[in-house]
């Protein structure tokens, strides 16, 4: 009898862990991959698109032509989830598994900050990063706020990227000494990463951009453009840019399961959902401390593969040992890396040009280096 793999999620965790199984599953495992849109994002490219640099639908491609032909695509919504019965409902439809991966993602949801919805703008959604486009094509001046609007978010390190790549935008513009830059974040220090600080603190000088510390979003009028922090502090400004807290999918919320905000319990190494058999999360949908980023994502599918089948065959399972990596702009042409796990901090090099063109070389080379799974 075939072995049923149902992936819930079409983003990086679920292709690669859809394809990686492709690669390497016996032949009697049958895997199945539900998405509710059948399109593929390549979301770390959302940064970009308020500067005018790619539009939105060059960041998508159709799952069916990103997944090896073993993997059977279902494009429909997930209306429930059967953990006891062990079934995924599709509308009436149900699909059996002997073996679930949840890669269903998180999203911004700025209606947790009273007002933040209204007025602010962000860039982690296609929809929302045009509207931020259009808000900085009619800016001529003023005070721009850049930072963090509740946790947790994508990319921890995008909002540091955005308000570099916003300074450079105003100087080709020719508006940036017309323009105050603050960065709010509710962090005592620019970044939470350490080795990270001094690389960001110095970039922060040289584009003269006003660290805000302890600035945690409470409440944002969209009227009178003001940012309330918890403490009382207010920053008002002319445009806010402030990444929103994002929350698990409703897939996810709906099973009974997750946390406050959404994300399911993950054992950090075997990444299988606490209390459940046969059930693993992989991704932005998880509630470990690992950074919510594709390499994650990537590296926790490869794992969560491997080990069904492992399972199957009889091999030893591997452990996910927190593996993440990022390549950060910074400016003025120029990048640095953090690489690390759960045991072993990042060391960031110097920021560099060749680093910047890595990461600017990922953009027209994501589609042959992660989806396949190699």
């Amino acid at each position: 009898m075939a072995v049923r793999v149902v992936i819930v999620g079409g983003g990086v965790g679920g292709t690669v862990t859809a394809n990686r199984l492709a690669l390497l599953a016996p032949d009697d495992v049958q895997i199945t991959l539900v998405d509710a849109t059948g399109v593929h994002t390549y979301q770390q490219g959302w940064l970009y698109v308020p500067f005018g640099e790619v539009e939105p639908k060059q960041l998508q491609k159709r799952l069916k032509a990103l997944v090896y032909d073993r993997v059977q695509v279902i494009t429909h919504p997930v209306t429930g989830i059967d953990l006891d019965n062990r079934t995924v409902h599709l509308n009436g439809e149900r699909l059996a598994y002997d073996f679930l991966v949840l890669a269903t993602g998180c999203a911004p949801h700025p209606d947790e900050i009273a007002g933040l919805a209204e007025g602010g703008h962000h860039f982690h959604s296609a929809e929302a990063a045009l509207r931020l486009r259009e808000a900085l094509a009619q800016f001529e001046g003023g005070t721009i706020v850049v930072g963090i609007g509740g946790l947790p978010y994508k990319c921890p390190p995008s909002p540091i990227e955005f308000v570099c790549l916003l300074h450079e935008h105003l100087v080709r513009r020719g508006i940036r000494d017309k323009t105050e830059l603050i960065y709010a974040t509710p962090l005592p220090r620019v970044f939470h990463i350490e080795p990270l600080v001094p690389i960001f603190e110095e970039r922060f000088e040289r584009f003269k951009v006003r660290l805000m510390p302890f600035f945690t979003l409470e409440s944002f009028d969209p009227k009178s453009r003001k940012a309330v922090s918890m403490d009382g502090t207010e920053l008002t400004a002319d445009l806010f840019v402030l990444v929103p807290p994002h929350w698990g999918a409703e897939c996810a919320r709906r099973l009974g399961i997750v946390d406050a905000k959404g994300f399911l319990p993950t054992d950090r190494n075997t990444l299988q959902v606490e209390g459940q058999e046969r059930v693993y999360a992989v991704g932005d949908c998880t509630n470990l401390a690992t950074p919510k980023a594709a390499t994650a994502a990537q590296r926790q599918a490869f794992v969560v593969a491997e080990n069904i089948v492992a399972q199957l065959t009889g091999k030893e399972v591997r452990r996910y040992n927190g593996q993440v990596g990022c390549v950060i702009e910074v400016g003025d042409g120029e990048a640095t890396v953090a690489s690390f796990d759960y045991d072993n901090p990042p060391h960031p090099p110097k920021p560099n040009k060749a680093l910047f063109q890595q990461k600017r070389a990922m953009r027209r080379l994501y589609w042959q280096v992660v989806p396949p799974a190699l």
